[in-house]
C-alpha cells in the first residue's frame, strides 16, 4: 500500500457541490446517531421494555431491507439528489411527529413501529441514492477521499451521538430532542435542494427489466457477487459478536462495564480506520479489504476463549479499524467499476445480499449457544469469518482488480466542469 497523494487540506472539500452534500450529511449522520439513544431512554423513563424497544427498531430495519431493491431502481431513474431529498422529508416529519407525540404525552408502541417502519423505508430509497451520487459531485482522482470523508463523519456522529442525545433528553426532554433530530434531515434537505447535478434519464421500461439488469450487472462480475457472498458470512458470522459475544464478556469477564470497555474500543477503531482510508489507496484494494474482514475473526475468538477484557478490546478496535478502511474500498471500488446509471441498482443489491442473513443470525446465535456451548459458537463464527474472507481470494478477479487510473485529460475535463469554490 502506498499513501495517496494529498493537497494540505483534504481534496474533495475544496469542490463546492461534495462540500454542499457532506455539510448537509454530516448533520443528518448526527440525528440519526441521536435517534435510537433518545427513544431508548424515553422508553426506560416511561412504560416501555427491551421488547418494545427491539420491535421498533427492528420495523425500521425490516422495512429498510424490504425497499431496497425499489430504492435502487427510482435512483437510476430519476436526479438521485431528489431521490434523497424526498427520503429526508419523510424521515424528518417522521422524527417530528414521534417529538411531537412526547411532548404532549406518551406515544403508543403501534405508532412507534408504525413511524420507524416508514423512516426505514425512507432509508431504503436514500442508501442507494447516496451512494450513486457521491462520485458526480468531486474528481475521479479524490474519489476515495470523498467516500473517506463520508465516513468520518459517520463514526464522528457514532461517537458523540450518544452524549448529544443524553444531553437533550435530560436537558430539554425526549420531545424537543427527537425534533431537533428530525431538523437534522431539514438541513440536508435544503443541501440537496441546492445540489445541482445532471442527470440523464433511463429509457422508459418496465420496472422488472430494470431490477433484472441490476441483477445482470451483478452476477455478471465475479468479483462483485463473490465479494457480496462474502460480506453477507461476515455479517452473519459477527452477530455472534453482538448476541453471544456480549453474554459472554458481560456475565464472564467483568459485566456491563468490560462490554461498555469493548464496545467503546470498537467505536474509536472504526473513526481511526476512517481517517486512515484518507491517506491509504492499495494496488489491490479487494486483497486488502479482505484481509481486513478477516481481522474481525480475532475479537471473536478471544472472547470464546475468555480472554483478558483488554486483549478484546484492542483486537476489536483492530476489527472496526480494519472494517472502516475496507468500507472505504468497497465503495469507491464499486463506484469506480459501475456504469454511473446502474450504480444505485448495484449499491441497493450490495446492502441487501451484505446484510440479509443478520437477523437470522440475530435469532439463532443465542439458542444455538444454549444448544452446543458460547465457545463453540464464537469458535465457528470466527471459523466463517477467516475461511470466507480468505478463500475468496483464490479468485483471479478478485486478486487482480486494480483501482482505475485517472488521466490528467479527465481530470481536466472535470476541473472546468466544477464551479469555483466560495
Amino acid at each position: 500500500m502506498e499513501p495517496s497523494r494529498m493537497r494540505a487540506s483534504p481534496g474533495p472539500l475544496r469542490d463546492k457541490r461534495f462540500r454542499t452534500l457532506w455539510i448537509g450529511q454530516t448533520l443528518s449522520f448526527t440525528g440519526s446517531a441521536v435517534f435510537p439513544v433518545a427513544l431508548t431512554l424515553a422508553l426506560v423513563k416511561g412504560e416501555g421494555s427491551v421488547s418494545d424497544l427491539g420491535l421498533i427498531l427492528a420495523a425500521g430495519i425490516f422495512a429498510e431491507g424490504a425497499f431496497l431493491l425499489i430504492g435502487g431502481v427510482w435512483a437510476d431513474r430519476l436526479p438521485r439528489q431528489k431521490v434523497m431529498l424526498a427520503a429526508d422529508a419523510v424521515r424528518c416529519v417522521g422524527h417530528v411527529l414521534i417529538g411531537m407525540g412526547f411532548l404532549h404525552g406518551e406515544v403508543g408502541t403501534h405508532v412507534l413501529v408504525a413511524v420507524s417502519a416508514l423512516v426505514g423505508a425512507a432509508g431504503g430509497f436514500f442508501r442507494p441514492a447516496s451512494s450513486g451520487l457521491i462520485p458526480a459531485t468531486v474528481e475521479p482522482e479524490v474519489l476515495q477521499q470523498a467516500n473517506a470523508l463520508m465516513a468520518v463523519s459517520k463514526r464522528t456522529a457514532m461517537l458523540i451521538g450518544p452524549a448529544v442525545a443524553t444531553a437533550l433528553t435530560l436537558g430539554v426532554g425526549v420531545g424537543w430532542a427527537m425534533i431537533l433530530d428530525g431538523a437534522t434531515f431539514a438541513v440536508s434537505m435544503i443541501s440537496l435542494a441546492i445540489l445541482k447535478i445532471p442527470h440523464t434519464p433511463l429509457p422508459r421500461r418496465r420496472f422488472i427489466s430494470d431490477l433484472r439488469e441490476g441483477w445482470d450487472e451483478v452476477r455478471g462480475r465475479t468479483w462483485l457477487w463473490s465479494n457480496l457472498v462474502v460480506h453477507g458470512m461476515w455479517n452473519l458470522a459477527r452477530t455472534a459478536y453482538f448476541t453471544v459475544g456480549a453474554m459472554v464478556v458481560i456475565t464472564r469477564l467483568g459485566g456491563d462495564i468490560s462490554w461498555g470497555i469493548v464496545t467503546q474500543g470498537a467505536t474509536l477503531g472504526a473513526f481511526a480506520g476512517a481517517l486512515i482510508a484518507l491517506r491509504v489507496r492499495p494496488h489491490r484494494p479487494l486483497i486488502v479489504s479482505n484481509v481486513c474482514l478477516a481481522l474481525g475473526a480475532i475479537p471473536i475468538a478471544l472472547i470464546g476463549a475468555e480472554a483478558n477484557v483488554w486483549l478484546i478490546a484492542i483486537t476489536a478496535a483492530l476489527m472496526t479499524l480494519a472494517l472502516g478502511l475496507m468500507g472505504t474500498l468497497w465503495e469507491t471500488t464499486v463506484q469506480q467499476e459501475i456504469p454511473e446509471e446502474m450504480l444505485s441498482r448495484v449499491s441497493s443489491y450490495d446492502w441487501l445480499m451484505s446484510t440479509v442473513l443478520s437477523p437470522v443470525g440475530m435469532a439463532l446465535a443465542g439458542p444455538l449457544a444454549l444448544v452446543v456451548g458460547a465457545a463453540p459458537v464464537l469458535y465457528g463464527a470466527a471459523g466463517l469469518m477467516v475461511v470466507s474472507c480468505l478463500g475468496v481470494l483464490a479468485l483471479r478477479d478478485v486478486r487482480t482488480l486494480e483501482p482505475r487510473p485517472v488521466s490528467s485529460h479527465s481530470a481536466e475535463e472535470v476541473n472546468n466542469e466544477i464551479p469555483a469554490a466560495n
